[in-house]
């Protein structure tokens, strides 16, 4: 049974399509601009990868990069939890096209996709969201329309998002703390 998405689910989520596609145009266009200088702001910096990386699919792996450079050079905590709140921040975005396009897909079939993912959601959602944004996920993106179209509670959402990431990214940035510095004292460079 398909329904016709509502007048302010078809606004949200073409608002935030067209967003998720400027976003894409500009990490391509100024790829470069992004992996240097933004670097160079620190914790803000790293805040706006995030958020970025979060919130297409374009671009998935960088934020992994950058919150390992971030850790070997500021406080790794620090760098895991803002990253943790950037790639939240920016999921939203997924979220928000899959929960304006629900009436886009078929809930009655037993055996479609959307149904086996309700049907998994319903029984392990909290657990499912946790661990989906706890490893480095390049399908998370998708993964948050999915939610969205299956009206998973924003609160809930976003937090478990952070939490997840957050524990992801405090991991990633102290093998980065670690591990960079281990390189750089190895060839005579002290931070």
């Amino acid at each position: 049974m398909t329904r016709k998405p509502t007048k302010k689910e078809a606004l949200i989520g073409g608002v935030s399509l067209a967003i998720t596609i400027a976003v894409c145009v500009a990490i391509i266009r100024y790829r470069g601009f992004l992996s240097s200088e933004i670097q160079q702001y620190g914790y803000l910096g790293g805040f706006a990868i995030n958020v970025l990386a979060g919130g297409t699919v374009v671009a998935p792996g960088l934020n992994v990069l950058v919150i390992f450079t971030m850790g070997g050079v500021l406080n790794p905590a620090i760098v895991g939890v803002v990253g943790g709140l950037g790639e939240a921040v920016g999921a939203l975005g997924g979220y928000f096209v899959g929960f304006s396009g629900r009436g886009l897909f078929r809930e009655g079939d037993k055996g479609s996709l959307y149904s086996r993912f309700a049907d998994m959601m319903q029984r392990h959602g909290t657990k499912g969201v946790f661990f989906m944004a706890s490893i480095v996920n390049p399908v998370y993106y998708p993964f948050a329309v999915f939610l969205g179209m299956l009206r998973f509670g924003l609160v809930r959402f976003f937090f478990l998002t952070w939490g997840g990431r957050t524990m992801k990214n405090v991991i990633i940035a102290y093998v980065g703390y670690f591990g960079l510095r281990s390189v750089l004292q190895f060839f005579g460079l002290n931070f």
